[in-house]
């Protein structure tokens, strides 16, 4: 008898003051060498391919509303490293987004243009 390895997914979402992490159990229905085919509760048949489990996907197209988020699918034995690494992976993009930030105030800031400045002299 095979032993089937039990696939979950992992999601975290930032959105202002609240993190959430949430975890959902798929069903395995196929697995194959290079891949496995899963399905969740209630959607569509999904096929993750083995290299890319336990491998956080970005899923934040743009920052908008204090809003981020990524996922990972991955073994249910490596749930709290999946934790851990999607904690980490939205760590270092804040980071990444406060730089940038730094940088745009940093250019404003060089700029002559002020309000004490465009006032008419008298």
């Amino acid at each position: 008898m095979k032993n089937h390895i039990k696939i979950v997914k992992v999601s975290a979402a930032v959105e202002k003051d609240a993190f959430d992490v949430t975890v959902s159990h798929w069903k395995l229905l196929l697995e194959t060498n290079r891949y496995y085919e899963i399905k969740a509760e209630d959607g569509p048949v999904k096929r993750i391919y083995k290299e890319k489990l336990n491998t956080v996907v970005d899923e934040t197209k743009s920052y908008s509303a204090g809003q981020l988020s990524c996922s990972a699918f991955c073994a249910e034995d490596r749930i709290n490293e999946m934790q851990i690494e999607i904690l980490r992976n939205l760590q270092l993009k804040i980071n990444h987004y406060m730089h940038e930030l730094d940088l745009n105030m940093k250019a404003i800031q060089r700029q002559s243009i002020c309000p004490e400045h465009t006032k008419k002299q008298d």
